[in-house]
């Protein structure tokens, strides 16, 4: 089964790893009735160029936001700058949203980055087509 996103917020996925290169960027995607329209940045409080750990502040507000605003929480993004865009044993071990879809950006290629998502849910993993919607 696929995942409907917007291609906006795909642009902005790739502008925001673009943007933290060298180091892994991280974020969550919103949207309702499984389509993600919406995209919010977070910190990596980690800083590094293999893992990130979001703020967890800034985490806490996201979902204190997210109960007023009619959507629903359908997945997180991260980059991988100089790896394929394929979840890493850590990624796997720290998937804690098994209903949420994980979108991987690489920009192992220059100029040519590649994004792919994933289902995690207990270690296994299943890539899930992407449909970018346009409006």
């Amino acid at each position: 089964m696929g995942v409907q996103i917007e291609a906006a917020i795909i642009d902005s996925m790739v502008e925001h790893a673009r943007l933290e290169a060298p180091l892994e960027c991280c974020g969550l995607l919103m949207g309702q009735a499984g389509r993600i329209t919406c995209l919010r940045r977070m910190r990596n409080l980690a800083q590094s160029p293999v893992r990130y750990q979001m703020v967890p502040g800034e985490l806490f507000q996201f979902f204190k936001d997210l109960r007023g605003s009619g959507l629903q929480h359908l997945g997180i993004y991260h980059s991988h700058p100089s790896s394929e865009a394929y979840p890493s044993a850590t990624d796997i071990a720290q998937a804690f949203y098994p209903d949420c879809i994980y979108f991987i950006l690489s920009l192992l290629v220059p100029g040519v980055p590649s994004v792919r998502a994933f289902s995690i849910t207990e270690g296994g993993v299943t890539e899930r087509a992407i449909q970018r919607i346009r409006e």
